[in-house]
């Protein structure tokens, strides 16, 4: 495998190409729209190329608030869409599944793929998980309400950054969603509304594709991955 940086509008992407490479991942990694692009989202990159045979992107988007990351990001996988090799597949985790699905609508992926998805920034109470795992768990809704704070602070923008109510459609998408998060209804939602694959993790936490006691669940994602994007 090699490993390349380049910049794109003034930030790095990492780029991840395995011996052969069968087609491109572009991943837009998590951290609640406020953490940059660090060594265990590189990681994963690594691990999802060695399992896919595929180049996986990595960009490291800006931390702005909204709506500047959307525009970056939409920049960006436009520019991907129409410089690289297919089959091309939009991807990414928690923030980064979000600003990946507000990005789709500018140039339609070959495959959709995201773990443990933010949605929609619309008040979500009345999601069950929301109520079932608001203490003790990875992610709160008090940490989750920082975040979208940092990141959309006028609450008047939040229906636009949200893609669940804008989408009127996806791709062939798979969801895999950690059973024990406060997102997850919102996961099996978005799945219900546009007829997307959704694998649950029971016992699975959110990040655990980066918690060391998530360990068997990204085991088990780094197989289940590559299976439905070999499937015909």
């Amino acid at each position: 495998m090699t490993e390349s940086e380049s910049i794109f509008q003034g930030r790095r992407v990492v780029t991840l190409t395995p011996d052969a490479p069968r087609g491109t991942i572009v991943w837009f990694h998590g951290g609640g729209w406020a953490i940059e692009l660090g060594e265990d989202a590189i990681d994963w990159g690594r691990d999802l190329a060695a399992a896919t045979g595929r180049t996986v992107l990595l960009p490291d988007y800006p931390l702005d608030p909204y709506p500047a990351p959307n525009a970056w990001c939409t920049d960006f996988w436009r520019h991907c869409a129409h410089t690289l090799p297919g089959p091309l597949v939009l991807a990414g985790d928690s923030a980064g599944a979000h600003l990946a699905l507000c990005a789709l609508p500018a140039a339609r992926p070959d495959r959709a793929l995201f773990v443990y998805a933010v949605t929609t920034l619309l008040p979500t109470r009345d999601f069950g998980s929301w109520r079932a795992y608001e203490k003790g768990w990875a992610l709160s809704p008090r940490l989750m309400d920082y975040f979208i704070d940092r990141y959309c602070p006028d609450p008047a923008a939040r229906y636009g950054a949200s893609p669940l109510e804008q989408l009127s459609g996806l791709p062939p998408t798979l969801l895999i969603t950690a059973q024990d998060d406060i997102l997850a209804d919102q996961q099996t939602d978005l799945a219900r509304r546009f007829g997307a694959e959704q694998l649950i993790y029971p016992g699975a936490r959110h990040i655990f594709l980066s918690r060391p006691d998530g360990a068997p669940f990204r085991t088990r994602a780094l197989i289940d991955i590559p299976t439905w994007l070999d499937k015909e």
